[in-house]
């Protein structure tokens, strides 16, 4: 066995150890976040603070060469812009700043035409100046640095680009020089980016971190990957990403680096995948985008490292907290070890085992004192335990035998009468003890009189089984003799109320049924009303009875109220066990529940209802003990006279349990010789009159005419179910469509007095239908026209084999 399940030391240390090291983690982890926090925080101020020194530092350089072109323009406004003065100035002004690459003056074409050159440029030619007429001039006119300044009539940073002659990147500035609303000349200066270049490039950034430099519309004017740079732009970087997560990172870093705002983002790198931060903002003058990438796992490497040497720390200082664990845990299970070991001799019977000597008075010392009294009150309590076991034995076999003796006692042998088909019949007694209070009884009264029963005592247990007996003995002679339920139950509770010292009663409801007719007589005392399943497919309940239970007032007089029974008609009897089970969170399983139930099962057996009934309240208990007696009989009746239901119209009579024969046709007029077909087969077969099959024929050929014709919207092909039911004395048929919604039953009869030209259009098919059936209904289920029409027959006409 695992050592760790059986010793309380190795439990007593691990859990010492456990609980230090969890403390350790914890203030670990604390420490950690917080230091996080701070590292993180420090570096994002760290970063800002370097983008805005590195703004700053460009805009400075931008700002000279700005200042050096605006006041070379405001010069050549001022006078005829002659080609010997202009050359001076680009002369003077390259000597002065030598950090100007190069610099030109463009007349523009209406002044060159009237001067003595078009574009003069100069540059630093090493340690010389070069000025000379720059040698296309019709190009440059056509170039940004000059166009952009003429038209707009504003200072223009260009786009960056490569000289390939100075092997270096490179931006113009052109700012225009206008003299009466007219832009007579552009002055520009040339500006390496070399140097700007460098210093993003020795920036004290970690490993992994760098800077980027994008101009206005996006290039990559610094990039620490040189092929990117004067050539790729943030948005071809980004289409040229296969993984659509890495493109649209791209997308929002250059949407936010080229906004102008300056701010800062964490995202993941596209290409490492790593957690990084950048850090931007925007160069106001030249409308580029300086950006500090910087990635989090170097930010967090001191802090990683500084937690890492802590946590080897904390392992060493658990290691050394183990020898103390162990003394501790050692100087306290030794005693109770020894303990439990007398414990377990004293388990086995051992009364005499000696417990270890008590040498002190803590905790151990008390729990061997109080071993000590257990021993002696253990050895009194077998022996009366003894003697207790002994009593209870003799009384469980009588509660066995009185549990028999009541079983017995009701009827239990299924089918009850296996040579009758009129009825079936089953019923089921669940006692929530080894004995109960509720009954049920049946039998025959004679061959055409059935009684059924059931009952419910109050209390529970012995008592209560003794006084079921009684009443289900009374109940029955009483029926036997009386004939009459509402006598019975009165007889019953005039013997039972009589020395009715424990004030117990019983609720009952019995009824009387005359299988021939269908007529049931039926009465009630106190009990759950029964339930009642048409054929037809309505549930009902049995009308409420406002009578007390027999054995509480001797004088009591009870109704009787009768009922018409149709052939399939189910007659539902239970006791408040079923309603009133509950489950483990105190729901009742409820007459809704109870009546959805018999909805479902309606067309189920007798046997097979009750037995699914019981599952469907043990279900629903969801093991909850069971607190009632759970009691319930059923009865359905097979056959009877041929009349109808009350309250039902034609569509809803007792029908056969399946059609004698069915047909589909499809809504196509070709279709009606097939109709004619099956009814003449199935008068053959059936031999039904000759009257009736032609009213048949001319009441479905006319329907389904109407059918045809008029219910359909579309060009489709639908399906026309016809069902016919053969029953003593009558033929039902069932016509269904999924036409366009229509009840001919609510269209209004044809006046047929009125001369044939003053009649209105349509309504004398539906009327022929009347005359010609004898029944005629109609209901919407499912999406379906359902129209039923019913055609008695002769009263010798019965139902016949089909051949």
């Amino acid at each position: 066995m695992n050592p760790w399940r059986r010793s309380l030391t190795y439990r007593m240390v691990a859990l010492i150890l456990v609980g230090a090291g969890l403390v350790l983690l914890l203030v670990e982890g604390f420490s950690y976040s917080e230091q996080r926090h701070r590292v993180i925080g420090g570096a994002i101020e760290h970063g800002e603070m370097l983008t805005e020194a590195l703004v700053r530092q460009i805009e400075s350089s931008f700002g000279r060469a700005e200042a050096v072109v605006q006041q070379n323009a405001l010069f050549l406004s001022e006078g005829k812009i002659e080609r010997k003065e202009t050359v001076d100035l680009i002369r003077r002004t390259l000597e002065a700043h030598p950090s100007l690459f190069g610099m030109a003056v463009a007349l523009s074409k209406e002044e060159a035409a009237e001067g003595d050159f078009d574009i003069l440029y100069g540059w630093q030619n090493g340690d010389a100046i070069a000025v000379d007429n720059r040698p296309s001039p019709e190009d440059d006119y056509r170039h940004d640095w000059f166009r952009l300044p003429a038209e707009r009539q504003f200072p223009v940073w260009i786009e960056p680009y490569y000289d390939a002659q100075a092997d270096t990147a490179m931006v113009t500035y052109s700012v225009p020089v206008v003299r009466e609303g007219t832009t007579i000349a552009v002055v520009t200066c040339d500006l390496s980016l070399g140097g700007i270049q460098t210093l993003l490039d020795t920036l004290p950034l970690d490993e992994s971190s760098f800077a980027v430099l994008l101009s206005e519309r996006g290039t990559f004017i610094s990039h620490p990957q040189d092929e990117l740079e004067m050539v790729a732009s943030v948005s071809s970087l980004a289409d040229a990403q296969e993984d659509p997560e890495s493109a649209e990172t791209l997308r929002e870093l250059g949407r936010r680096l080229l906004s102008g705002t300056p701010g800062w983002l964490r995202y993941r790198r596209p290409f490492t995948k790593e957690w990084a931060y950048i850090f931007y903002a925007g160069v106001p003058s030249t409308g580029w985008a300086l950006g500090v990438v910087r990635e989090e796992a170097e930010v967090l490497a001191p802090l990683v490292q500084l937690n890492r040497l802590s946590g080897m720390l904390g392992v060493a200082g658990l290691a050394l907290l183990l020898a103390p664990a162990i003394a501790i845990a050692w100087s306290v299970v030794t005693p109770v070890r020894r303990l439990a070991e007398a414990a377990h001799r004293l388990a086995a019977g051992d009364f005499d085992a000696p417990l270890p000597p008590v040498r002190s008075d803590d905790e151990v010392g008390r729990l061997t004192r109080a071993f000590d009294r257990m021993r002696s009150e253990l050895r009194q309590y077998i022996a009366d335990l003894t003697a207790t076991t002994a009593a209870k034995e003799r009384i469980a076999s009588e509660l066995a035998i009185a549990r028999a003796i009541q079983l017995g006692i009701v009827p239990k042998l299924f089918p009850p009468f296996p040579n009758r088909n009129d009825i079936d019949l089953y019923a089921v007694l669940a006692p929530a003890r080894e004995v109960g209070g509720d009954l049920y009884d049946f039998g025959l009264l004679d061959d055409d009189h059935l009684y059924v029963a059931i009952g419910d005592v109050s209390g529970k247990g012995v008592p209560a089984s003794l006084l079921m007996a009684v009443g289900k003995t009374l109940l029955k002679s009483t029926l036997f003799s009386l004939r009459d339920p509402a006598l019975a139950l009165g007889q019953v509770n005039a013997e039972l109320s009589e020395d009715n010292d424990a004030c117990m009663f019983i609720t009952l409801f019995c009824a009387m049924i005359h299988l021939k007719t269908g007529d049931m007589i039926y009465s009630s005392a106190g009990h759950n009303p029964p339930l009642l399943a048409r054929s037809s497919g309505t549930i009902e309940w049995l009308k409420p009875l406002p009578c007390p239970p027999v054995g509480i007032c001797p004088d009591m007089t009870y109704h009787n109220y009768s009922e018409r029974l149709f052939p399939g008609d189910l007659l539902l009897l239970y006791t408040d066990g079923v309603t009133e089970a509950m489950n483990p969170s105190d729901v009742l399983f409820g007459d809704e529940r109870l009546l959805d139930f018999a909805q479902q099962h309606r067309q189920a057996g007798a046997a097979d209802l009750v037995r699914m009934l019981c599952e469907a309240v043990h279900s629903h208990a969801a093991g909850a003990e069971q607190s009632d007696d759970i009691t319930a009989l059923a009865v359905r009746y097979l056959s009877g006279p041929n009349a109808s239901a009350p309250g039902t119209s034609e569509a809803e009579q007792p029908a056969e349990t399946s059609p004698a024969s069915s047909l589909v046709l499809q809504n196509r007029i070709d279709e009606l010789p097939r109709l004619a077909t099956w009814l003449d087969e199935l008068g053959a077969s059936r031999a039904l009159p000759s009257e009736a099959t032609r009213d048949l024929h001319l009441a479905l050929e006319e329907w389904l005419t109407n059918v045809i014709s008029y219910a359909y919207s579309d060009e489709k092909e639908h399906a026309i179910r016809l069902r016919l039911w053969h029953m003593p004395g009558q033929l039902r048929i069932e016509i269904a469509d999924d036409g366009e919604p229509f009840d001919p039953t609510a269209r209004r009869e044809p006046d047929t007095t009125l001369p044939l030209e003053h009649r209105p259009i349509g309504g004398l098919g539906i009327h022929f239908v009347r005359k010609t059936m004898d029944g005629f209904s109609y209901r919407r289920e499912d999406g379906h026209n359902i129209v039923t029409l019913t055609k008695h027959l002769g009263a010798s006409d019965q139902p016949a084999e089909s051949s």
